[in-house]
């Protein structure tokens, strides 16, 4: 993953490590029910001419509830870039796409995600509950549980001899923790830095 590169040791709490757990597998259970209706949904007369744009106005069209359609809609780009990689498929070899997709989810995301689990290092537990953070956080936006996410690595990020990038892909989270004069992280960066 992009996030990490540049970094020889990564580091996150019990509660970002129990979040990943659950994104991951919320994330994982849309994509693979949109691959598997996607597989039924489209018939062979849709293919004359089919192109990725068809493939997105065929998400915008089907689903309604913004947070999952733009989970299935950042996967798109690469799903047809790395099963399709023809410009205009057939019936079958998207659908041989499809399946290929269906697979590598299966399996190889969750080598991916051992891999991920084993190459960072866990911190120790917060003691100190640093409440007029946390209610600093509250006024700017910060919801649970990235309130507790930052005040964890802020309590890290002191009991170290370096300072720690702090990177969250919550946007109110990233603002939020910006703004407080009293986490000195090294920096405190979003998703926006990583695009």
């Amino acid at each position: 993953m992009a996030v990490f590169r540049g970094y020889d040791n990564i580091y996150w709490s019990e509660l970002v490590k129990n979040e990943c757990k659950n994104v991951f597998k919320n994330k994982r259970k849309i994509l693979v029910k949109f691959y598997k209706d996607l597989a039924n949904d489209l018939k062979p007369d849709d293919f004359h001419n089919f192109r990725f744009n068809d493939l997105r106005k065929h998400v915008m069209g089907k689903y309604s509830d913004g947070k999952k359609r733009d989970q299935i809609l950042s996967s798109l780009k690469k799903f047809w870039d790395t099963y399709v990689n023809e410009r205009f498929p057939t019936y079958n070899s998207f659908n041989q796409a499809i399946q290929d997709c269906l697979d590598d989810l299966k399996y190889l995301v969750y080598s991916r995600k051992n891999q991920w689990e084993t190459n960072t290092s866990l911190t120790n537990k917060r003691v100190d509950k640093y409440l007029y953070l946390k209610k600093k956080l509250a006024s700017l936006n910060v919801h649970h549980p990235d309130d507790d996410i930052a005040l964890d690595a802020h309590d890290f990020n002191l009991r170290n001899d370096f300072l720690l990038d702090f990177i969250t892909f919550d946007e109110d989270c990233r603002v939020g923790v910006s703004k407080i004069k009293e986490f000195q992280f090294n920096k405190v960066k979003g998703k926006y830095d990583y695009l």
